[in-house]
């Protein structure tokens, strides 16, 4: 457990999860997708994440990895798991959300990796928290879809984030990289100096 104390003297806890939070976890992930997804997805696919999340889903799953609560004023506001190197059922609820809060846990998170194992963190981000985890370092992999029974789709994005912070695009043989965790100069390391130069 680890506490935080606020600038507005509010008590900011991390704790990691216990079967005894078990019903405000799936609280908070419900509470989340019902106030939030509407605003994203047709309703066929917001009940495709509530089932996704059921409490079976859920039971089996959290046993076997790790989850981090967060809570303010003994208040649970925010869960987040890592499954390996995956980030997994993030969820802030909603009158908590673009206050921090998000970026704190992810952060948390984020530091209980096996960085000797792994070299990036990857996560399944739903179209409402792409900006967020942009903002945060990750960065866009793929566009998935999955069709729903009543004609729909549901969207989401694949997104990953170098552990180190560097990021490194291959294109064409030729190896851009970023320095630092913020992007904002980009150093070209050519593998193929004969082609470098951009036609």
């Amino acid at each position: 457990m680890k506490s935080v104390l606020e600038r507005d003297e509010t008590l900011m806890e991390f704790k990691d999860y216990t079967e005894s939070y078990f019903e405000d976890v799936f609280d908070v992930v419900h509470k989340t997708i019902e106030k939030v997804y509407p605003r994203y997805y047709p309703r066929s696919a917001v009940d495709f994440f509530h089932n996704h999340h059921s409490k079976e889903n859920m039971k089996n799953q959290l046993s076997n990895e790790f989850t981090l609560l967060l809570f303010k004023n003994d208040k649970l506001i925010g869960t987040g798991t890592l499954f390996k190197n995956e980030i997994k059922r993030f969820f802030i609820l909603p009158q908590y959300q673009g206050k921090g809060y998000g970026k704190t846990l992810l952060e948390e998170l984020e530091k209980n990796v096996e960085k000797d194992k792994y070299d990036k963190f990857i996560l399944d981000s739903s179209l409402g928290a792409v900006e967020f985890y942009r903002k945060n370092g990750y960065v866009y992999k793929n566009y998935k879809t999955i069709n729903l029974s009543d004609g729909n789709c549901l969207c989401y994005l694949e997104m990953e984030k170098n552990i180190n912070g560097d990021y490194r695009i291959n294109y064409d043989n030729k190896i851009f990289m970023s320095t630092g965790k913020r992007v904002n100069k980009i150093q070209v390391k050519s593998s193929n100096l004969q082609n470098s130069r951009m036609e």
